[in-house]
């Protein structure tokens, strides 16, 4: 890429700062950095000139930044450039000092296309979930010899024949073998009533052995849903979907929730054991729904990060991720989130899975998430795929809220360290 700089113009006062003009040409695109100086401070705009936005791309690519302060170059005179020492004493430049830091070479490439991250580190939600596991798996043993022997139970309903939630009730009740968890489960026909799931319900919740009850969405259309899941006991809501549940985690300082709902849960403990600090920070919810967005939001909050919800009807959705330090995208919606809009070394929680066609493949389709990821990895310091990311923590938390369930109702949640 040939680059090419053109003369300065002439200084001119606007609102008081003496502005210079300086263009930034390639093949089919120019950049013109325009400069206000005032009282010593330099502040560079960027403004794209060229054929489109993707040319703008390619070439702005080819500007890199310098590694140091000390390898700063004027535009006007290919120098190095003393750097203003009011700005960082240490010789590494901040974001701040690179949008901020008026003549230096590599502007255009920083305002034009967002830097790069350095390098993004893929949180393996495969690997975390598989440790909480293990560590579910020991407390079941120390119940047992706490506890004359009991151990946690978990039970599903499942109503109709459809292929996937069966697969999902299978898998969940092999994790609870591996753990150590009882399950039950009670399939009803596609046919049966409202009355005959309640009826089953209400069994599970007189059950002092079992100790979560879990019903498997969707259900067919003639059952109300709502109603059947208001009927499970909030002691034994391992989804955390009861209103009283969430009524409680919408609140501090009072009586804390019995469960927390799974996914989002899961989202804070990726965040956590990746090391990810959430006090004090910028969190960006994209999605508002009852299952995912909404409660994630609140757990942001619990953690003492401050929260912006991204909906369908936010103007602008980019501004506010721009902002933010912690992603959590839970749209539903392919690929929404794109890498420009992230705020370099982000941590992205990915929560969407969606069949994109793929011809390559052996089904016609791959899975992906609500992240562009080929885009967002090259921002975010640190990112969860789609699959392997948020997808095996759901299950694992499952078995945690069956775990804690149990542990309250046999009065050892202290001896195994748990929430009581």
């Amino acid at each position: 890429m040939a680059v090419g700089l053109t003369a300065p113009r002439s200084g001119r006062s606007i609102i008081g700062f003496d502005t210079k003009m300086i263009t930034v040409r390639g093949r089919s695109s120019s950049v013109v950095l325009q400069h206000h100086r005032r009282r010593g401070m330099m502040m560079t705009m960027a403004l794209a000139r060229g054929n489109s936005s993707s040319s703008n791309q390619q070439h702005h690519h080819e500007l890199s930044p310098p590694r140091n302060k000390n390898e700063c170059v004027q535009l006007s005179s290919n120098k190095k450039a003393t750097p203003p020492p009011a700005l960082n004493s240490s010789n590494a430049l901040t974001t701040f000092e690179q949008v901020l830091y008026g003549g230096v070479a590599f502007t255009a490439a920083s305002v034009l296309k967002r830097e790069f991250s350095p390098g993004c580190e893929l949180i393996d939600g495969k690997q975390i979930a598989q440790e909480i596991r293990q560590e579910i798996k020991e407390k079941v043993e120390r119940m047992k010899t706490i506890a004359n022997g009991n151990t946690p139970g978990l039970a599903v309903v499942l109503v109709g024949e459809r292929k996937d939630s069966q697969s999902y009730v299978r898998s969940k009740k092999k994790m609870c073998a591996e753990v150590g968890i009882r399950s039950e489960g009670t399939d009803l026909p596609e046919d049966a009533t409202e009355e005959e799931v309640l009826k089953v319900v209400r069994a599970y919740n007189a059950d002092p052995n079992i100790h979560g009850i879990l019903v498997q969405l969707p259900m067919p259309k003639h059952i109300n849903e709502e109603r059947v899941l208001k009927e499970v006991s909030y002691e034994k809501d391992v989804d955390g979907f009861h209103p009283l549940n969430i009524g409680a985690l919408s609140q501090r300082g009072r009586e804390e929730p019995r469960f927390v709902p799974c996914t989002p849960r899961g989202c804070i403990e990726l965040l956590k054991r990746s090391n990810v600090e959430m006090k004090g920070k910028k969190a960006v919810v994209v999605g508002r729904s009852n299952v995912v967005g909404t409660p994630a939001a609140l757990l942001l909050q619990r953690n003492d990060a401050t929260v912006t919800v991204v909906h369908s009807r936010t103007k602008n959705p980019e501004e506010a991720i721009r902002e933010a330090d912690i992603v959590i995208a839970a749209c539903g919606v392919t690929e929404y989130v794109q890498g420009s809009w992230l705020k370099p070394g982000a941590a992205v929680i990915d929560v969407g899975i969606n069949a994109k066609d793929d011809a390559t493949k052996k089904l016609g389709y791959r899975l992906v998430g609500d992240c562009d990821f080929e885009s967002c990895k090259k921002v975010a310091g640190k990112m969860t795929p789609v699959p392997g990311g948020v997808g095996p923590m759901t299950i694992a938390i499952l078995l945690q809220n069956t775990l804690e369930g149990a542990a309250r109702s046999y009065g050892v949640s202290e001896q195994l360290g748990l929430k009581n």
